[in-house]
């Protein structure tokens, strides 16, 4: 049986959604061992062999061609949302916390609609883009019923922090938007596999001269176990997700792997109850089914 490409992009977008959300429980256990740095230059990294291996063994070639009027495109979408994006998530989260941050932030896939749909002609399909919303109210619910912050966790940062906070989730907002919206632009004449390296490289090089400035100062390194753990979560969290990202946003688009991707606490619920002991109520339940709902309605369309 061959499968239809829409429903290949689904699978590479479902795949990427898991990658996506058991690394974020990892990185949650691990927040107080590990810096926010030394999060995204571990993952990175570890990630660019990876990427090249899967780039050639895609074309049979060890040469990776990336047409010239594609490279900016794809350099941007990775600068805007797995450098900056990313870090501003992470940054957002420590002073709100992730049930006000998460929410905010993972309420792009709304954003990338109506850029794809501005800017590169996608329909706007008014049934996508209702499952589009009920997956934001869904993830939102969770997240909220989720992530109770400690009192002491979130006393700790001013007010002035605090309203940094909510402006960074609101910026990754529209970094993770522009990204998805810009990549799928850069695509259009680029192998995917070819495209995920391109991208990884240009992170690589860019993150160099921070490594080397973030040792100034007092700089205290994760011990050998936190530094394996890391690097073997971001070879799963970015290597692997990347590479099924990237197929996804090929095959069905920025919109629909951006909602699926925003519907990762589905996934992540459960874990978190088995992992992290956290609780799994009512409301969670609620949520869960607003998203799966949501999602029917984005991806199976009348």
């Amino acid at each position: 049986m061959i499968l239809d490409v829409y429903v290949i992009g689904i699978l590479f977008a479902l795949a990427a959604t898991m990658f996506f959300g058991i690394t974020n429980i990892i990185y949650k256990k691990m927040s107080d061992d590990i810096s926010v740095m030394d999060i995204t230059f571990s993952r990175i990294w570890v990630s660019l062999p990876l990427a090249y291996i899967f780039a050639i063994a895609s074309s049979d070639s060890l040469q990776i061609a990336i047409p010239s009027e594609s490279m900016f495109p794809l350099a941007i979408s990775m600068i805007l949302g797995i450098l900056l994006g990313d870090t501003m998530y992470f940054l957002s989260q420590e002073r709100i916390g992730v049930s006000r941050a998460f929410p905010i932030s993972m309420s792009y896939p709304l954003l990338v609609y109506l850029i794809t749909a501005y800017f590169l002609e996608e329909p706007v399909i008014i049934q996508r883009v209702l499952g589009a919303i009920i997956v934001v109210m869904g993830v939102g619910l969770i997240a909220r019923a989720e992530y109770k912050e400690r009192s002491e966790d979130i006393g700790k940062w001013s007010p002035k922090d605090r309203t940094i906070g909510f402006a960074l989730a609101f910026f990754t907002m529209v970094a993770w938007a522009l990204s998805d919206s810009i990549f799928q632009f850069g695509l259009i004449n680029v192998d995917p596999a070819d495209a995920n390296f391109y991208r990884i490289l240009v992170a690589s090089i860019i993150l160099v001269p921070f490594f080397f400035l973030s040792f100034k100062g007092k700089r205290h390194l994760p011990n050998r176990r936190i530094i394996a753990f890391a690097l073997m979560t971001g070879l799963v969290g970015i290597g692997l997700s990347l590479i099924a990202y990237s197929y996804a946003v090929k095959y069905i688009g920025a919109t629909i792997t951006a909602v699926m991707i925003a519907s990762a606490p589905v996934l992540t619920a459960p874990l978190s109850a088995l992992y992290l002991g956290e609780d799994v109520n009512k409301i969670v339940a609620f949520g869960t089914i607003l998203t799966i709902l949501g999602v029917i309605l984005v991806i199976a369309i009348i």
